[in-house]
């Protein structure tokens, strides 16, 4: 009887310390069951950081360079071309002589006038006498002092005509087309020189209407050439027109280019970027981590494993793919780049990777 007690109570602590065990079992399935469906329902992103760097927004434009002044230099007297003292290419400064033409002929006529003039006022001169002793008329007086005053302006014209036949520069410039030679018999009017003012160059071209309340007189101006394909070339926006093109609904603008090196030729076709803001501290992050639609760009901040929606601002686009961000995120933080289309705000994330190596750049 008391060996059966015995056995009854050794069964008993056998199946409780078997019971005992099957719960720890279970509960600890439970708890790493747990942890699969909360790492299954983190969705899986690669991030990048934000990036501070210059920045700057920009309207392109495309144009043809002129010269900052162009002059058809043409003879104002008649006469046969002695010398020439220019020619293609020459470089010249204003008031230079580039050609003289036979001043012979109107030396002689100026020695006439002079004569004629020596002549009248002294006519006036013996007038005054014979008028203060009333033996001529004041009329005839006055009819002698005009015929002086005539005499004088025969004569400056003819000194004028004579300073004429030295052809010089009006501006400094290089000679863009020579149009007489020497010996050549040449009339007022006749073209000898067109003359190019090479430094600053002028860029005309025309900027969409869109962008008019953009544009500013002084703004920085980056000038590319196809000849000098790995230069830019600096100029700053001169002037800008008040009316738009009815034809193609754009604004023209000309902006003075700096020609130091003469490395630019008036003809030349040119692309051209006008800066109308520059940040050195833009905020940037990479195009694949933004969303637009309806008119609304927005992207998620990554934080704690938790997916932020932020709506944004975007500004100019940078190099390597970046865009830059005016308001919506700050410098110190992470943007999800990848399985973005999966994710919503609040949404737990796991990051897989980093898009972008290294710390944010302060």
């Amino acid at each position: 009887m008391i060996r059966s007690r015995w056995y009854a109570l050794l069964i008993a602590g056998v199946f409780s310390a078997a019971g005992c065990g099957r719960t720890t079992t279970t509960a600890e399935a439970s708890a790493a069951e747990a942890k699969a469906t909360e790492a299954k329902a983190a969705i899986p992103v690669s991030v990048a950081n934000v990036v501070v760097q210059p920045s700057a927004r920009v309207v392109n434009i495309v144009g043809t360079l002129y010269g900052n002044e162009e002059v058809t230099l043409s003879s104002q007297v008649e006469g046969q071309i002695e010398v020439l003292s220019a020619d293609l290419g020459d470089t010249v400064q204003a008031g230079q002589v580039l050609a003289k033409i036979d001043d012979a002929q109107w030396q002689a006529r100026l020695r006439e006038a002079e004569a004629n003039l020596a002549k009248a006022r002294a006519d006036e001169a013996r007038g005054r006498l014979l008028l203060e002793t009333q033996v001529i008329s004041r009329q005839e007086y006055e009819t002698m002092q005009t015929r002086a005053d005539v005499a004088a302006a025969q004569r400056d014209t003819l000194a004028v005509s004579l300073r004429h036949a030295r052809v010089e520069s009006p501006i400094s410039g290089a000679i863009a087309h020579r149009f007489a030679s020497i010996g050549e018999y040449v009339h007022p009017g006749s073209q000898l020189f067109s003359i190019v003012a090479e430094d600053p160059l002028k860029l005309r071209g025309d900027v969409p209407e869109r962008f008019a309340h953009e544009l500013q007189a002084g703004q920085e101006v980056q000038v590319r050439i196809d000849a000098f394909p790995d230069t830019v070339f600096n100029g700053h926006l001169s002037r800008i027109s008040p009316a738009s093109n009815r034809d193609n609904r754009s604004i023209a603008i000309e902006t003075l280019v700096d020609n130091h090196e003469r490395k630019l030729k008036p003809g030349f076709f040119a692309n051209a970027a006008v800066v109308t803001r520059s940040d050195d501290r833009a905020l940037m992050v990479p195009q694949e981590a933004l969303i637009t639609f309806a008119g609304v760009t927005k992207l998620f901040v990554v934080r704690d494993g938790v997916a932020q929606e932020r709506e944004v601002q975007t500004g100019t686009r940078g190099g390597n793919g970046l865009v830059e961000i005016t308001e919506g995120i700050a410098a110190s933080e992470q943007v999800a780049v990848s399985g973005i289309t999966k994710l919503e705000n609040g949404a737990a994330v796991a990051i897989k990777e980093a898009a972008a190596e290294g710390a944010v750049k302060q």
